[in-house]
């Protein structure tokens, strides 16, 4: 068993066994980014799906969206930029230690659904 602290997570990205033949279909990978001075990123291994499960429920619950198997915090988004409607976007979510910035990117439904949000139009 593994805790993650959901209140200081920006970002995840699931890897299921469809994506990497090495896992099961008990196990997962997620990698995390956190708040803090910087954006720091933290692969996590051998979560089970459970676990997974979990993490995903309450990231969804404290009002994260879902890009395919990424998972955002639209209150870490600093700047967005839409590069074509049906590729999608990208979100900069904070900066990393060589003050280079995180880019992500989303979905094009995705991101329209960040902006409305990020301009009070949305869901909270």
């Amino acid at each position: 068993m593994r805790f993650i602290n959901t209140g200081r997570v920006v970002a995840a990205q699931l890897t299921t066994p469809a994506e990497n033949p090495l896992l099961t279909e008990d196990s997962r990978l997620i990698d995390v980014w956190f708040e803090g001075a910087v954006v720091r990123k933290q692969l996590f291994k051998k979560v089970t799906k459970a676990e997974e499960e979990s993490f995903v429920a309450r990231l969804l619950a404290a009002g994260f969206v879902r890009s395919g198997n990424l998972l955002l915090d639209p209150a870490a988004i600093l700047f967005a930029e839409m590069e074509n409607q049906f590729v999608g976007g990208l979100v900069t979510i904070g900066f990393q230690e060589n003050g280079k910035p995180l880019e992500l990117k989303v979905s094009g439904k995705v991101f329209a659904d960040l902006c409305d949000r990020l301009a009070g139009h949305g869901p909270a």
